[in-house]
């Protein structure tokens, strides 16, 4: 396989709830990006085309990660690391809460050394939450205010999506589906204008292109959320350290049913889930009923830990 990183420089703010409105996280799973480019592709009539290529495992989608300039983040790996001031329980507080690791500095997390104060900081320059009130107008009713929460990036700074593809045909394909995301968004709110971003694509840099390359690493992580097949949970949860989080909500379909239809629930293993045996994952349909299937992007990508 081949890979590049794609970097998303927003434009505007980026909302990515949890089922509110009020919601408004920084970074966004890889079934999302999956859902906007099938709506990309239903445009261009090519969704037969981007099922196909990541169904046979041609192309994979990590989650949306946070950079800062020429600095790529990963998610803490779930295990638990022994830190050089194991008795100080401001700095372990600090470990706990940490989310997200530059990935020049992994190693120096693993074996526990990572000055956690120093990266927080720079961290917490990523961006920042805002609150903006909207006003709902309807037809002989009295406008109703409400909230929608959003993240606003700094300037260099934004999410990245580690892309795996087995032929340039397949790259140029999602470039295609890329480039019309830009101006249509991505996440919630995306007819108010949020969501919307700038595409810069380039090679992993060395330190990443080294954990990508995943045979010589007994311990592998996900970067993307993720559910094995039925076949191969049960080897893939040998000796492994995972979370498990729920997908659900709406879908965003005029043509699936009259009324607004929820998905069916949906569990998966999260970014930072180590495992010893890697699995292929699926794709699934989580429709309830309606008129077409709803697909559910869970296939892996992994980086070595250790």
């Amino acid at each position: 396989m081949n890979f590049k990183i794609c970097k998303m420089h927003f434009s505007t703010g980026l909302h990515i709830g949890k089922g509110l409105l009020t919601d408004g996280e920084p970074v966004f799973y890889a079934d999302t990006l999956f859902s906007a480019l099938c709506h990309e592709a239903l445009k261009m009539a090519s969704l037969a085309r981007l099922l196909q290529y990541c169904g046979e495992g041609r192309l994979k989608l990590s989650d949306g990660m946070p950079f800062i300039q020429d600095e790529l983040y990963l998610p803490k790996p779930l295990f638990r690391v022994e830190t050089d001031e194991e008795g100080n329980s401001k700095v372990k507080k600090l470990f706990k809460k940490l989310k997200y690791i530059p990935v020049g500095k992994f190693e120096e997390y693993i074996q526990g050394n990572l000055d956690v104060q120093k990266e927080k900081e720079k961290y917490d320059g990523l961006g920042k939450f805002q609150m903006t009130q909207k006003v709902s107008v309807a037809r002989e009713e009295e406008p109703e205010p409400y909230f929608v929460g959003s993240y606003h990036f700094q300037k260099d700074t934004g999410l990245y999506v580690i892309v795996a593809y087995d032929t340039e045909e397949v790259f140029e394909f999602l470039m295609e589906l890329m480039r019309a995301l830009e101006y249509s968004g991505i996440g919630g709110k995306r007819t108010s204008g949020y969501g919307k971003f700038q595409l810069e694509c380039s090679d992993l840099p060395l330190e990443l292109e080294e954990r990508i390359n995943i045979e010589k690493y007994s311990l592998k992580m996900l970067v993307s959320l993720a559910l094995p097949k039925e076949d191969e949970l049960k080897k893939a949860c040998s000796d492994a350290n995972f979370q498990v989080i729920k997908r659900s909500g709406f879908v965003a379909s005029d043509t699936y049913a009259e009324h607004l239809q929820r998905k069916k629930d949906f569990y998966a293993f999260a970014g930072g889930s180590c495992f010893h045996d890697t699995f292929d994952g699926d794709i699934y349909d989580v429709s309830l009923g309606g008129s077409h299937p709803v697909y559910k992007y869970a296939v892996p990508v992994f980086v070595g830990v250790k």
